[in-house]
């Protein structure tokens, strides 16, 4: 499989990257998780012969805000979008006139709007576990098992036994790393995490290795404050990836 990073900043785009939305691609299907506005890029790159599985972490703009281009991607069979358990109203509320489109008539017929109470009845083509993940709103963090490996996203949260569990033993940990360093440390019920946290998390849980993404847009100011607030952590953590977009991982 492909994990591509089309999106790795938070709070809004620049010349640094467009907001948050990760891809994997698989012989079979394709997996995108969050819909900043990295999103565009897919088209590009999704096989849309192939079944399509939308999975957000929660309703913040910065990882919807391409849900509007919906239609530009051109899906060509029914799409299963995933919001947080309780969120579908607020996806409706969002991708309907006079915002944008109406989401139905973006996407083919019979695609279906799930939320993560509803996984255990829904079938996938792979194995998926959802957990509530500590954030301001609904936010949840996804566990998928595909084609024998692990793949964990953490967008947005702060530490939590949660992320942990659900980062257990993965192959590839993508995680929120929005705050500077030293700016989450030591902070209760923090909103997002840093590279050392990040790395902290990542060694407790035995992940193989962990990509850092959606770095705050008001805060990493360039490409190379990414890469030297990652290279700090790697003495905790070696196997840290600092998310630019269009990254690529192999698994």
């Amino acid at each position: 499989m492909i994990v591509t990073a089309l999106g790795t900043n938070g709070w809004f785009d620049n010349e640094n990257g467009q907001t948050m939305c990760t891809l994997i691609r698989t012989q079979n299907y394709s997996i995108i998780l969050d819909a900043g506005y990295g999103i565009r890029r897919a088209k590009a790159l999704i096989d849309f012969s192939k079944p399509t599985f939308l999975l957000l972490s929660h309703m913040h703009l910065d990882h919807t805000i391409g849900l509007h281009t919906l239609d530009y991607l051109q899906f060509q069979l029914p799409l299963t979008i995933v919001v947080p358990a309780g969120q579908k109203k607020a996806f409706e509320e969002l991708v309907r006139p006079p915002y944008t489109n109406l989401w139905t008539k973006m996407v083919p017929e019979n695609s279906r709007l799930l939320d993560t109470d509803d996984l255990a009845q829904a079938d996938f083509p792979f194995g998926i576990t959802t957990l509530p993940i500590q954030h301001p709103v609904p936010t949840h963090g996804y566990r998928l098992v595909i084609e024998g490996k692990t793949v964990t996203y953490l967008s947005d949260t702060g530490y939590c036994e949660n992320a942990v569990s659900l980062a257990s033993g993965a192959d590839l940990v993508i995680a929120e790393s929005g705050a500077l360093p030293g700016n989450a440390k030591g902070k209760a019920n923090a909103p997002h995490m840093e590279p050392e946290i990040c790395a902290r998390l990542a060694v407790e849980a035995g992940a193989s290795q962990m990509l850092l993404t959606h770095f705050g847009a008001g805060s990493y100011t360039s490409i190379p404050a990414r890469m030297n607030a990652v290279s700090s952590a790697r003495s905790i953590f070696p196997n840290l990836i600092t998310g630019v977009d269009n990254l690529e991982i192999v698994l």
